[in-house]
């Protein structure tokens, strides 16, 4: 019998998408204040801040830092550093998007139904540790989570195997007695694997397939 389940957390306790769409929005809003610019050109000016900063740190957790995003969104639009914009965006970027979170029909039950089972529950995810941290008390599941590993903490992103390892040390027990959920193939299913994790992926928010 397995003793403990990891679970990634973006786009699998709940959809990623829509609260960062709407974030987006609202930092265009502060952007605009600031400066004229399109919605067009601001997230187009987004996405290559996005990409060149995933470039220069790729394979950690500040390759998702957004004030990263947004420092170097700024250094386009206005020649320099202007510290206050940048975190007057950072702070519209977060407080939307954790204000639209919503935990995926389910989730809630099946954590409950892990915890009366008796097994563990660990939350193996990419980014910042103190934005995951925030996510878990929006969603309202912090007293269903055991653990929690960021990126930030081991060190390298998923698919790297400290993220599995540094997980399966903290509750002491080997891959044979763990499952990994998760919705990306790369990183949540081939990762887990590749420590010889059992895994479960996520597709259209139902459980598709056991690895």
């Amino acid at each position: 019998m397995k003793k403990a389940i990891l679970f990634d957390l973006d786009n699998t306790l709940y959809d990623y998408n829509k609260p960062h769409e709407k974030a987006l929005k609202e930092v265009y809003k502060v952007l605009k204040q600031h400066i004229n610019i399109s919605f067009k050109k601001f997230i187009k000016l987004f996405n290559i801040s996005k990409a060149e900063i995933h470039k220069e740190l790729a394979g950690t957790a500040s390759a998702h830092n957004r004030i990263l995003y947004f420092q170097r969104l700024i250094e386009k639009t206005h020649n320099t550093v202007e510290p206050k914009i940048i975190l007057k965006l950072y702070s519209a970027y977060w407080n939307t998007f954790l204000k639209n979170m919503k935990i995926r029909k389910d989730v809630l039950n099946t954590l409950k139904k892990i915890r009366k089972k008796g097994l563990k529950i660990i939350i193996v995810t990419d980014l910042t540790t103190h934005i995951q941290l925030r996510k878990i008390e929006k969603l309202k599941i912090s007293n269903y989570i055991d653990f929690l590993v960021t990126s930030e903490e081991a060190g390298s992103e998923k698919p790297h195997s400290i993220m599995f390892l540094l997980a399966l040390n903290k509750i002491k027990i080997l891959p044979k007695d763990a499952v990994m959920v998760g919705d990306n193939t790369i990183t949540d299913i081939e990762g887990a694997n590749s420590v010889g994790l059992d895994t479960v992926l996520l597709q259209n928010k139902k459980t598709i397939k056991r690895y």
